[in-house]
Order: C-alpha cells, then sequence, then structure tokens
C-alpha cells in the first residue's frame, strides 16, 4: 500500500520545519505528502497575503496543498482562495460553552464532561454539515484530562453520529499517528458505516515526519480498502 502523509505542518504555522526540507525528506522516504498548516486567527496565516505566500511556497515544492481550519471559528480568506487547495481539513481544538472556552491543549478539565462532548459533537457535526472540509482532523481526540475515558466518552451512540454525518457527506476522518486517534473500535466503526480515512501525522517536529504507522496498522487490522482511502487530487496551478 503507498504510504501518503496529508497533515505537516512548517514554518507558515506553528512549526520550524520549511517546505523545502519537508520535500527534501519526502523525496528520500518515497511517502506522498499534503502540506497542512493552520489557516486561523490564533496562527500566521490569518490573512490573504501570508495565504497566497503560502500556495506559491507550497506549490514551488510540488507537495499536495492542504490547511488545516479551527472547525468553530470564521476561516480567515474567501471562497475563492479556498479553492485553490488541493483539500481542506478541520480540526476542533477548542470547546465554547457559552460561559467558558476550553482550548484542548490546555490542563483544565472541563467541569461537566458530558457537556463539553456534546458541545464538541454539535460543532463538529454542525461543520461537516456546512463547511467545504474534505477531512476532519483528528476526530475524537480528548484533551488529557479527560482522555482516560476515551471509550465511555466515545461510544457507539456518539460515534455513530459523527461517522454518519462523515460517510454521508463524504468527509474524510483522519487516522493521526501523532494522537493515535480515533481508537480501534471507532475506528472499525467507522468503516462498518461506509466511512472514508484520510492519512496524517500531524507532524511539528523533524521526528515526527511521516509517523503515519498507527494508521497503516489499523488499514490492515480491519482490511480497509485502498478505495477507502482519501487520496486528494491536485488542482491545476494558475497560470
Amino acid at each position: 500500500m503507498k504510504k501518503i502523509d496529508l497533515h505537516v505542518h512548517t514554518v507558515h504555522s506553528d512549526s520550524p520545519l520549511t517546505v523545502a526540507e519537508v520535500a527534501r525528506r519526502a523525496r528520500r522516504a518515497k511517502v506522498t505528502v499534503g502540506i497542512c498548516d493552520h489557516l486561523s486567527p490564533y496562527h500566521k496565516m490569518f490573512e490573504a497575503g501570508a495565504f497566497d505566500d503560502y500556495v506559491a511556497d507550497i506549490r514551488g515544492h510540488g507537495l499536495l496543498l492542504g490547511a488545516e481550519y479551527c472547525i468553530g471559528e470564521t476561516i480567515p480568506v474567501d471562497d475563492e482562495r479556498l479553492a485553490e487547495l488541493d483539500y481542506l481539513e478541520g480540526g476542533l481544538h477548542a470547546v465554547d460553552l457559552g460561559d467558558k472556552k476550553y482550548f484542548f491543549w490546555g490542563s483544565e478539565a472541563p467541569e461537566d464532561a458530558d457537556a463539553f462532548v456534546d458541545r464538541y459533537l454539535e460543532t463538529t457535526l454542525a461543520a461537516v454539515a456546512n463547511d467545504p472540509l474534505d477531512v476532519i482532523a483528528h476526530p475524537t481526540y480528548l484533551p488529557a484530562p479527560l482522555s482516560e475515558r476515551y471509550d465511555e466518552i466515545w461510544d457507539e451512540r456518539r460515534c455513530r453520529e459523527l461517522w454518519g454525518a462523515a460517510a454521508a457527506r463524504g468527509v474524510a476522518v483522519e487516522i493521526s499517528g501523532r494522537w493515535s486517534v480515533p481508537g480501534p473500535r471507532q475506528i472499525e466503526l467507522a468503516l462498518e458505516m461506509g466511512a472514508t480515512f484520510a492519512v496524517g501525522s500531524d507532524a511539528h517536529r523533524r521526528e515526527e515526519l511521516f509517523d503515519v504507522g498507527y494508521a497503516y496498522r489499523m488499514f490492515e487490522l480491519f482490511n480497509v480498502p485502498e478505495g477507502r482511502i482519501f487520496w486528494p487530487k491536485r488542482k491545476k496551478i494558475k497560470k
């Protein structure tokens, strides 16, 4: 099975990796790579000029062109620019409970875990239904204070809602190398429900590049056919 990694970050958002270095390492490793930097108000790429520079850099190195926006936040570039991407990933990085916003990489546990996860699911389902995304990035990831309850929280009912919506809309479920999510039980259910899968390392450092072994182990374990793995089509470069 050919190897792909669609979720690599660079200096265009929050990684020290240059696009040139990623391209060089991808050629050596014989991996098809997509750059998927953050397109959000929390990172460098939050206006048209920075986005245009990003597009030129990725295209100049012959890699697939993606971007990761923050689900629940306004996408900070117009539709015409979004159409230049080969694919768009949406990642949930915070849950807004009205009186408080919980960012996933903090250490504080939500007071009401069920309310947190229900809003998490609601926000992601709204993005699947309404946003122009191709891939849900690191779906079912939980903040550290809730991670020990992963299987309890991501039970069959919640997963059926999420995977069913993704399958119906043709949105791929990312299997994340960095975070090892979704879990095996959740992946098996997604496969049963007709979902397609994207592969991503979510690499921010050299040692994380192309670390997608978890995804390929899951593909082997559940006999996932190649036709259920998302491969973006490269857009024609405008002259």
